[in-house]
């Protein structure tokens, strides 16, 4: 059944079925974006909470409803009203910082919870809590909780995308503190020990007088994975900060118990995985992870395993960086694809498609920021094949998928949410016919 999907995709987006080399560049019009509605500011990610809404996070620090098209004028958390008992602080383009991701608990339905990513005054990284008020399309603002902080090292690669797994843990991504090249290597420092705190690697003294901890800065460059469910009692939790609710840490987690290392830590090696997702089906983490200047790369975490290590700082991609303190590096875990700087700049991730277009069963959708490209992934017996399809510009932040799995992307300049669509329909397995 899945290789026969896959075969179909290929005719969708212009493979060969007989196994012929995919030429980097290719387009193909079978698929579009179709606009869904417009008018946002900043937008850079998009959620479902389970129903026939979208959400859709502006960087300026508004979610935003649309529901049956429509984007309501209300918006559901607005936190430019609520900067004083948050720390926010408005944010422009030109800067990474912001409100940078939204997640709904998986029994969001009964306890109306959802949890936000953003940077604060200081630019540190917050996860908060937050719960719906009694109308379904607005929080309440007084409902903020703080769960945890993570000083950041300079301005830029805050990761900010976060998610529940199917097992119900909260998973988050951090880049690496930023600057150029991990000038902290933070992405291989495990043990906190072992943390650079010379010059701009140095704990800020205003984050810990946020109550947060040095340590936290450990959780830079990797894959988090925390269990909100309960407040939690572990000693080795890097991210708790003085007056949060506090959380707990699986058990399975690859570093729970005293080793020094950060319990929260469930995979290692990062830059800037701007955005991640689940494959809905087989439980997978895609990960797609910003280069420095030679490569962009897609990683993915298979589901049930833990304590992967992607590289960062001594690859990126495919690649050896060269660069100091990597001469006896551990176990690498190498991207299922990559591309060079020709293509594009900035790697946005999206999701492996699992909703009713079977056709396009588990293909992998994704963009590139700067050079507005849209690209696929599709796999083959030798391994994940790059499709492009889409190379007409835009800015393009983020996708999301709806409750039914179909897939939305958002263009940040345009400040748009359009949908992916085909134009082509299928007779049998393979056999294919314009729409037009």
């Amino acid at each position: 059944m899945r290789n026969r999907f896959a075969s179909a995709a290929m005719v969708i987006l212009g493979l060969s079925v007989g196994g012929a080399a995919v030429q980097a560049g290719e387009v193909t019009p079978d698929l579009r974006l179709e606009t869904v509605v417009s008018g946002f500011v900043l937008p850079v990610a998009v959620r479902n909470a389970g129903d026939s809404r979208l959400f859709v996070v502006e960087q300026n620090g508004r979610i935003r409803v649309v529901s049956g098209g429509t984007v309501l004028a209300t918006p559901f958390l607005d936190f430019t009203a609520n900067a004083p008992a948050t720390g926010f602080t408005g944010q422009s383009s030109a800067s990474e910082r912001g409100l940078l991701g939204l997640a709904f608990a998986p029994d969001y339905a009964t306890s109306g919870l959802f949890y936000v990513n953003y940077t604060d005054g200081q630019g540190d990284t917050v996860i908060a809590r937050y719960q719906v008020s009694g109308d379904p399309d607005v929080a309440n603002p007084a409902s903020a909780a703080i769960v945890l902080r993570i000083d950041q090292d300079f301005t830029n690669h805050n990761g900010g995308d976060l998610h529940f797994g199917p097992d119900g843990y909260l998973y988050i991504g951090m880049g690496d503190g930023g600057s150029s090249n991990d000038p902290c290597n933070r992405g291989q420092t495990l043990l906190t020990a072992s943390l650079n705190n010379a010059g701009s690697c140095a704990v800020d003294a205003g984050f810990l007088g946020n109550g947060g901890q040095s340590e936290s800065r450990a959780l830079l460059g990797k894959l988090l994975r925390i269990d909100v469910s309960t407040a939690g009692s572990e000693t080795e939790r890097c991210g708790l900060a003085t007056g949060s609710v506090g959380y707990s840490i699986p058990l399975d987690n690859p570093y729970a118990g005293t080793d020094g290392v950060c319990d929260e830590v469930f995979a290692s090696g990062l830059r800037n995985p701007w955005r991640f997702s689940f494959d809905r089906l087989t439980g997978d983490i895609w990960i797609a992870d910003v280069g420095q200047g030679a490569r962009e790369e897609v990683d993915v975490l298979p589901a049930g395993q833990v304590g992967l290590n992607f590289g960062w700082r001594c690859r990126e991609g495919f690649l050896a960086t060269g660069l100091s303190g990597c001469g006896s590096p551990p176990p690498f875990t190498d991207p299922v694809l990559d591309y060079d700087r020709s293509f594009g700049q900035s790697i946005t991730g999206g999701y492996r498609y699992r909703g009713p277009q079977q056709p396009l069963d588990g293909v992998y959708f994704f963009a590139d920021f700067a050079s507005g490209l849209h690209m696929a992934a599709i796999e083959r017996s030798s391994g994940y094949q790059r499709v492009d399809w889409r190379d007409s510009g835009g800015n393009f932040s983020s996708f999301g998928e709806d409750q039914d799995g179909e897939l939305y992307v958002l263009n940040y300049g345009a400040g748009s949410l359009q949908r992916l669509v085909t134009d082509t329909r299928f007779r049998g397995d393979f056999e294919s016919e314009s729409a037009f």
